[in-house]
């Protein structure tokens, strides 16, 4: 997987701890992204978010072997500023979720991911190139314990310990989305 994919990844990871797979009519659209990677890893890495839509372009430079992992962090907006708050932070082995014969709620969210790209189905990732093409959340994704509002999902995928000496940086992925509620869904609960 490349660093786009790897930061896609672990968006969707993230999204997986709150979203559940329980049904709700509500939906998620995405309104900016951004992205760091190591060059190291990546001679090409492009996130970026049009019409509601990610798309992920990148091209691995060389082999990620098993053992890097994804810190995923879920934060609200707080009110009408600009500043963001951490609800729901952890980390996870990318490998495993991507390896994983179990279908959990990780391995929901990536094998959705897989209809709109070209993403390995096993680890470790070979070198090449990966895309995602206009991946999006549908509606019946998000589960009613997430309230509307604007939220900030970040990706940060490395190898060692996170912030530690040993830490090696491979990319980061941050998504700006707003969750709602359909029109119907607000007038029956007025």
């Amino acid at each position: 997987m490349g660093r786009q994919m790897m930061c896609m990844l672990q968006l969707v990871e993230f999204l997986c701890l709150f979203l559940c797979s329980a049904e709700a009519d509500r939906n998620i659209r995405f309104i900016a992204g951004e992205s760091r990677f190591n060059r190291e890893y990546f001679d090409n890495f492009s996130f970026s978010i049009r019409n509601d839509q990610i798309f992920l372009e990148m091209n691995l430079r060389r082999p990620l072997p098993k053992g890097w992992r994804a810190r995923l962090d879920f934060q609200l907006r707080v009110g009408n500023s600009k500043s963001f708050q951490s609800l729901f932070s952890t980390s996870v082995d990318v490998c495993h979720i991507v390896n994983a014969a179990k279908v959990n709620l990780f391995k929901k969210w990536y094998k959705n991911m897989l209809k709109y790209g070209n993403f390995l189905r096993q680890c470790p990732l070979k070198t090449g190139h990966y895309y995602l093409r206009g991946w999006q959340f549908g509606e019946g994704l998000v589960p009613p314990f997430i309230t509307s509002g604007s939220y900030r999902l970040q990706t940060y995928n490395f190898y060692g310990k996170y912030k530690g000496k040993d830490e090696d940086f491979i990319m980061s992925c941050t998504a700006d989305a707003i969750i709602h509620q359909p029109s119907s869904d607000l007038a029956s609960n007025g």
